[in-house]
């Protein structure tokens, strides 16, 4: 196991649900503003949800969990909610242009 995915499973392991939600989709963005310097990207969070939406490669996209399947996700691995992320946005026609580091980190471990 590298460094990035050792902090990445003590994040998993000790983080609330909405600061590690908020995390992840801070990697999310990232990686989106890689493959579309244009995209724009959200993150709300109430009470007992956590809202992910924003524009990218031309796409609107909005993905919406509540916190109890943020834990639930974060229980399966460091990288599951990354993986559920990226399987909605690609079911909503953003691709992956190319695997990068972080991309093989989310499907390959």
């Amino acid at each position: 196991m590298n460094e990035n995915q050792l902090i990445r499973s003590y994040m998993a392991s000790h983080l609330k649900a909405k600061t590690f939600a908020a995390h992840v989709a801070c990697c999310i963005r990232q990686q989106l503003l890689q493959f579309d310097r244009s995209a724009v990207v959200h993150l709300d969070h109430g009470t007992n949800f956590f809202l992910f939406y924003g524009q990218a490669l031309g796409r609107s996209f909005q993905v919406i969990l509540t916190l109890a399947e943020v834990e639930e996700l974060k229980a399966e691995g460091p990288y599951a909610l990354d993986r559920y992320i990226w399987y909605e946005l690609e079911a909503k026609g953003i691709s992956i242009l190319h695997m990068t580091p972080y991309l093989q980190a989310v499907f390959f471990n």
